[in-house]
């Protein structure tokens, strides 16, 4: 298979700070590469596509971009700076952000499916952790795209960190828009989110998509979209729709190792009427916090955690 290639080439130098390194990957809003700063390290810089800067309000961004700054905590991937350069085909605008060394919940979940519940638990803890600090400023920063793919796993300290990416950049662009990939990112949103809102609540329901997805290996509605192509959203719109008439299986029928309590805190999570479902992170949180010391000790959590590296 031949390697992708990228606009931004190894060692090329971007407004005198930051030194590229490789290409990390590609995704719906652009490239993303491993970039050296000249005075802080490893960073991770994301090229904008240009079809995601005419669609977007490069102000908003900027805007975000300071605002995201501000918002330090161990579970979230700070964001550092956006900026332009010059290159061969224009004027190119990007973002920096800290660099992670390990990879996504969506590879981990490729490799294993499923994960035992104490890790499961430990990286739900993290995420709720660093999504509850954002839900806490004034005005609320809401993610908006919180999904496996934007759930990172540090493996740089003795024990795997999850932290929170991509704060910002999901608030940007249109959710609605012809984007690659709609029918993965649409299995994560809210019922609300169809409708153009989007409240603390929200976020809380994709997180409790992404809890059931670590339990049981399956999303909690069956979903066809196999005569569909990923851009025809408003088909996908209906078939998230239509699959969500039926009321999701508990994930103890999926994994019989969930308590019945685990049940209650992810059908919570995951409940279609914003009157029944957790209103923030914290208050999500609290619940799978209690529910980590009921079902497995510390030494377990440890144990399960560090099987992540075999």
């Amino acid at each position: 298979m031949a390697r992708a290639k990228g606009a931004l080439k190894k060692g090329a130098v971007i407004n005198d700070t930051y030194t590229v390194q490789c290409l990390i990957g590609q995704g719906l809003f652009g490239e993303v590469y491993r970039v050296k700063h000249k005075y802080m390290g490893l960073q991770v810089l994301k090229l904008f596509k240009s079809s995601y800067v005419e669609n977007t309000d490069l102000d908003m961004v900027t805007n975000e971009a300071r605002i995201l700054s501000g918002l330090t905590h161990n579970n979230v991937v700070r964001v550092f700076e956006t900026n332009s350069f010059l290159g061969e085909e224009g004027k190119r605008f990007f973002i920096t952000m800290g660099f992670v060394s390990g990879e996504s919940l969506a590879q981990l979940l490729k490799r294993e499916i499923l994960l035992d519940i104490p890790v499961a638990l430990s990286i739900q803890q993290a995420l709720l952790r660093g999504l509850w600090e954002a839900h806490r400023q004034n005005p609320p920063i809401i993610h908006r795209d919180i999904s496996p793919d934007n759930v990172l796993l540090s493996y740089a300290e003795d024990t795997p960190q999850a932290l929170l990416s991509d704060f910002g950049l999901a608030q940007s662009v249109d959710q609605m828009s012809q984007i690659a990939g709609a029918a993965g990112k649409y299995l994560y949103f809210a019922p609300e989110c169809f409708w153009g809102a989007y409240l603390p609540a929200s976020d809380v329901f994709s997180a409790g998509i992404v809890l059931y997805r670590m339990i049981t290996g399956v999303y909690p509605w069956d979903y066809d979209f196999s005569a569909m192509s990923e851009s025809d959203t408003s088909r996908i719109t209906v078939e998230v729709a239509k699959a969500r008439n039926c009321y999701p299986k508990p994930p103890s029928l999926r994994n019989p190792k969930c308590s019945a309590n685990l049940d209650r805190i992810v059908m919570r999570a995951i409940a279609k009427d914003l009157e029944l479902r957790y209103r923030n992170a914290e208050e999500f949180l609290r619940d799978v916090r209690n529910e980590m010391g009921n079902v497995c000790d510390s030494a377990e959590t440890l144990i399960a955690l560090e099987s992540l590296y075999d």
